[in-house]
């Protein structure tokens, strides 16, 4: 009953708002749970690397970073993962990312947003700092 109490003091101190104080948490039914989150807490979302081909093509990467090219990727396999604690609010966007990415329409996202969210994105950040997979 702690956990929804905390949960709910959270939302009165974010929430300039009357509705989080009227939620009732005394009855102490709610769920706290672990959420799946990615280590830089930003979701994955996009088409999937192929790890095989990222290791070769990207092996010398650490030595010619301006010269790093597209990661390769699984033709027609997207995922939309780690969405954590944030889920709700970017849920939608990034859903809108995927149809477009699938569908083929211009992309919600700048190119930098893109990067940061790329499923293959942890991979190539140990490849640029030399580190082994």
């Amino acid at each position: 009953m702690g956990d929804q109490a905390d949960n709910k003091q959270r939302l009165i101190d974010c929430i300039p708002a009357e509705w989080p104080k009227e939620i009732d948490t005394d009855h102490g039914a709610g769920r706290v749970g672990i959420r799946c989150a990615s280590r830089d807490h930003l979701p994955y979302a996009g088409d999937v690397c192929d790890f095989d081909a990222l290791t070769s093509v990207y092996s010398d990467l650490r030595e010619k970073k301006d010269d790093a090219a597209d990661v390769p990727v699984y033709p027609n396999l997207y995922s939309l993962l780690a969405l954590g604690s944030r889920g709700l609010t970017s849920a939608p966007i990034l859903g809108e990312l995927m149809a477009s990415q699938l569908c083929g329409h211009p992309l919600p996202l700048p190119v930098d947003v893109l990067n940061a969210l790329h499923p293959g994105r942890m991979w190539v950040r140990k490849l640029l700092k030399g580190k082994s997979l």
